[in-house]
């Protein structure tokens, strides 16, 4: 019988899974989705195969776990950031603390590797849902802030975003890029305004 390290068996089912998905991120970020198997993750961890099909049946319900714990931890963020903010203007600044704060956390690269991994149908309709109910908060910033074309702002404001990420991901400090990102985003809304 393994042995427990936490307090309860619940918690240690809780961190070995943690762990198993920790591990395929690893390697999906260093050596790409087609080297997520059950063998390199179990190699990774330290568990044998067997434990770790006892937390995954398969490499792709691995995979499909990892998307969504991924895609949560940048909604758990996102929610962090813009909680009370009633102010258009405050919810986009805060809207890119949170992208700037999931790039330095890792977050996106893992996004990244994952762009043309093929997912089941019911995985990419929940990660669409989800990327519309994260840009909401942006929609409706740029609302409030007069902007009549939303899909148009929205584009321009989530390629901002992509350099933000990239500019974080490559060392750049996360408080002063989302403060120049945000800023520059709002003077955007501002011109798509009229203002």
């Amino acid at each position: 019988m393994p042995r427990i390290t936490a307090p309860t068996v619940a918690e240690h089912r809780a961190r070995r899974r943690a762990d198993v998905l920790r591990a395929a991120e690893q390697i999906v970020v260093g050596e790409g989705s087609h080297a997520l198997t059950v063998s390199a993750v179990a190699a990774r961890t330290g568990l044998a195969r067997p434990s770790v099909y006892a937390y995954f049946p398969s490499s792709e319900a691995l995979l499909v776990a990892l998307v969504e714990e991924g895609f949560d931890r940048w909604t758990a963020t996102l929610q962090d950031a813009t909680a009370g903010v009633t102010s258009p203007r405050e919810l986009v600044r805060g809207w890119f603390r949170a992208a700037a704060l999931s790039a330095a956390q890792g977050n996106h690269l893992l996004a990244a590797a994952l762009r043309d991994t093929p997912l089941p149908q019911d995985t990419r309709e929940r990660l669409a849902r989800g990327h519309r109910t994260a840009a909401e908060p942006l929609h409706a910033a740029a609302r409030e802030l007069g902007v009549t074309d939303l899909e148009g702002a929205s584009a321009l404001v989530q390629g901002v975003a992509a350099t933000l990420i990239e500019r974080v991901e490559a060392g750049g400090d996360p408080d002063g890029e989302a403060t120049r990102a945000a800023s520059f985003a709002l003077g955007g809304l501002d011109a798509l305004a009229g203002r």
